[in-house]
């Protein structure tokens, strides 16, 4: 069973349900990557009753399995603007929406999303799940197991005794099976880990591969078509400290801190230039001041931050490495 029927808008027309149709074949067509084209979406999207007829397709559309056939889009036309922006205007427009057009397609595949905070989801079955910012998963329930997509991101997840559904958290090919706990998974750029706060859980590179055992403060990762390996083990109380509002760097490269910091900004967040010669970040942040954050970040770390409109930052070495 799905986590939820959509309902009917009561008043979209049957021009906005086809543009909505329209859309979202383009979108799953995976050809999302044109910036004027994703702000003609945006502005289509925006307008009274759009939004609710799309959801409501999209629905339909992850329901029926299959992509639709791809579509061309209802060509809208954007309100006219001024033929002369400024450049920092410009630059950070066409940043912003190269960093907005994978989100459409998330969009399309998720039952539940964050922006920049954290957010407690109640899953059908009774379990409880708390995805951290720039998370997404997908919920498929049915009566033989109840399975979630990690599509994105962090979530914590404390799970429903259930003796006859498994519970699994597909991530990158791998997947993570509880057997009595509470646990975190995190997909990352390169890798996925699983940490077990209490309990027990198993997790396997691949789904038909070979299990490897966890209880409470171990934790291991995979990447996508390897093998499972075992991290050191984790005190518990360091264990998701973000679902208290707390940032917790250990020893981390700087790209990797600055990309921890731009989860929680509302707008993107680039690094530009050589940071790998810069050591590795140690540091406790809130998440709710991520502004502050990065520019304590930046300086200790050696970075300058630079912002342009739209909340685009960019960050750079603050001085060019020295020759060795």
């Amino acid at each position: 069973m799905s986590p939820q029927q959509p309902t009917p808008p009561s008043s979209a027309p049957t021009p906005v349900a086809e543009q909505a149709r329209a859309w979202i074949a383009w979108l799953a067509s995976g050809a999302a990557d044109d910036p004027v084209r994703m702000q003609a979406f945006e502005y289509w999207l925006a307008e009274p009753g759009h939004r609710r007829a799309f959801e409501y397709e999209r629905q339909l559309w992850r329901s029926m399995g299959p992509r639709p056939p791809v579509a061309a889009p209802v060509e809208v036309h954007a309100p006219r603007r001024r033929r002369r922006l400024r450049v920092g205007v410009a630059a950070a427009a066409v940043l912003a929406l190269a960093w907005s057009a994978p989100e459409a397609w998330l969009q399309l595949r998720s039952d539940h999303r964050t922006g920049t905070a954290t957010e407690t989801v109640a899953l059908p079955d009774g379990s409880r799940a708390v995805l951290d910012a720039d998370s997404a998963i997908a919920i498929r329930f049915d009566g033989r197991r109840r399975q979630v997509d990690l599509l994105r991101g962090r979530a914590w997840f404390e799970v429903a005794p259930d003796p006859q559904r498994r519970f699994l958290v597909n991530a990158q090919g791998g997947v993570v099976e509880d057997i009595s706990t509470a646990f975190v998974v995190d997909s990352g750029p390169a890798a996925v880990e699983a940490t077990v706060e209490q309990g027990r859980v198993r997790v396997a590179a691949h789904e038909d591969g070979g299990w490897t055992y966890l209880q409470a403060g171990q934790r291991a990762t995979y990447a996508p078509g390897g093998r499972v390996e075992r991290g050191p083990d984790m005190a518990l109380d360091r264990i998701a400290p973000w679902r208290q509002g707390e940032l917790l760097l250990d020893a981390v490269d700087v790209r990797d801190a600055v990309a921890r910091i731009g989860r929680y900004r509302t707008g993107p967040t680039f690094v530009r230039g050589d940071v790998s010669r810069l050591p590795a970040v140690s540091a406790a942040f809130h998440i709710d001041r991520p502004e502050q954050a990065l520019d304590a970040l930046a300086g200790t770390a050696g970075l300058r931050v630079t912002r342009l409109p739209l909340g685009v930052a960019i960050v750079r070495p603050a001085a060019a490495p020295t020759p060795d």
